[in-house]
C-alpha cells in the first residue's frame, strides 16, 4: 500500500506542480530521485550499526521530515495558472 501511494504522489502531483515548461525536467528529476535512492538504501542498511536503534530514528526522522514538506505543498493546483 505505501507504495501506491508513493507513486500516486509521485506521478500524480509531483507533475502538476512544476510550470509547464520545466514539467518534464522536475518530473523526470524526481523520479530519478526515486530511483537513486532506492538503490542506496540497501547499501546504506548494508554498512549501518544494526546493533543500536539509530537507523530506526533516522528513518523515522526522514519520513516526518518528508511528510512536513508535504504539508507546505499546495493542496489543489487545479484552476490555477502555471508560471
Amino acid at each position: 500500500m505505501p507504495l501506491k501511494i508513493m507513486y500516486g504522489v509521485l506521478y500524480a502531483i509531483s507533475p502538476e506542480l512544476f510550470p509547464a515548461k520545466d514539467r518534464g525536467t522536475g518530473n523526470g528529476l524526481t523520479a530519478t530521485a526515486t530511483r537513486v535512492f532506492g538503490i542506496l538504501a540497501p547499501v546504506i542498511a548494508l554498512y549501518a550499526n544494526l546493533s543500536t536503534a539509530v537507523p530506526v530514528y533516522v528513518s523515522g526522522a526522514l519520513i516526518i521530515g518528508a511528510g512536513a514538506l508535504a504539508l507546505l505543498l499546495p493542496y489543489e493546483p487545479r484552476g490555477k495558472a502555471s508560471l
